[in-house]
Parts: C-alpha cells; structure tokens; sequence
C-alpha cells in the first residue's frame, strides 16, 4: 500500500511539473505572438504613410506643367498700336532723391533717350541708351525689356538733358500709349549732375 501510494504521490509531481511547464510555454508563445502582432502592426502604418507620401508627390508633379503654362513667354506689342477705347498708361514725374533710392535698390529701369554722343560723355549710372530718334527701331525690343521689368515690380524711368528738354516727354507719350506706367525725370540728367550723383561714362 505504501508503495502504491507513493507511486501516485510521484506521478502527481510529475504531472503538475510537466503541467506548469506546458503552461508557461504557452504564455511565453503568447507573448511572442503579441510581439510580432504589434510589429506587423506598426509595419502597415509605415507603408500606409510611405504610400500616402508617394501619391501627394506624383499630384504635385501632375500640377507642376500647369504651373509653366502659366509662365507665358512675353511678346513685344505691334510697331503701331491699334486704336483702342480702353484705358491707356500714364507719364508721371520724378524727383532726383526718389530715382536714387530706386537706382541704389535696384528697383527701376532707366533709358536715356540724348542721342549717342551725349550718353557716351556721361549718364546715370545703370541707365540704357534709347536714342529719341531711334525710337521706331528699338520700340519692339524695349518692350520686352519693359514689360519684364514691370513684371518683376520695377519702375521704368525716361530722361533727357533738363526741364526745358521734351525729348523725354515725347517718347513717354509714345509708350503710353502703349499701355505702360512710366516716369520722366522732371529736371533731367543736369539735376543729377549737380547733385554729384553717380554717372558713368561710356567706355570708346
């Protein structure tokens, strides 16, 4: 009988040891399956991010060709300008301290509209030579250069000799009719000659 007994009593060890090795396996695999879960878990959020990155890149190349139709090449206008009833440009004056502000930032284009020989000698520094009588052959390249400036923000200045010189006005007369806002040095090139501003001569 003792014998039986401690049979049984040995059998029961053995089998609650086996037992509760059994179960702690099975909470180790749980717990490795819980892992692996949470793994996989956080590997779809990435590629779902990644995936959601790629589409809005491929929609900001789609609309980038729109954004360069819009950039339209600019055009000089015709030689003569058609007769319209819309509202044309405007010639406004211009003092010698608001011209240098805007020459020393860079925000104006200036044309000297003497002839040759008297831009050569001296002009303000920066400004381009547009003869007042090679108005007609250059009319079509200057708006270009008119039209660019005045994209960019700029101010479009004319001048010539002094206040009593009407080349400046008559060529601004012109481009006004052309549609374009520009400004006439109202004292000239002599006003700023007096002053000591910056002039430059032209190199033979």
């Amino acid at each position: 009988m003792l014998k039986v007994r401690e049979l049984k009593r040995t059998n029961f060890k053995v089998a609650s040891y086996f037992g509760w090795n059994a179960m702690g396996l099975v909470a180790k695999l749980m717990n490795r399956m819980n892992r692996i879960f949470k793994v996989l878990i956080s590997l779809g959020c990435a590629l779902a991010v990644m995936s959601c990155s790629t589409k809005v890149e491929k929609s900001e190349e789609i609309k980038k060709p729109d954004v360069v139709k819009k950039q339209a090449k600019i055009k000089s206008k015709p030689l003569r300008m058609p007769p319209t009833r819309k509202k044309i440009g405007k010639s406004i004056g211009i003092g010698i301290e608001e011209l240098y502000a805007l020459q020393q930032s860079g925000d104006v284009l200036i044309y000297d509209v003497r002839v040759r020989y008297f831009y050569a000698i001296d002009h303000i520094s920066g400004a381009i030579n547009w003869p007042h009588d090679q108005y007609d052959k250059q009319v079509q390249a200057r708006d270009i250069e008119i039209q660019k400036a005045q994209a960019e923000g700029k101010k479009v200045v004319l001048y010539c000799f002094g206040f009593t010189c009407n080349e400046a006005r008559n060529v601004a007369k012109k481009l006004v009719l052309r549609d374009y806002e520009l400004y006439v040095l109202t004292m000239g090139i002599d006003s700023w000659r007096d002053a000591g501003l910056p002039l430059e001569t032209l190199k033979r």
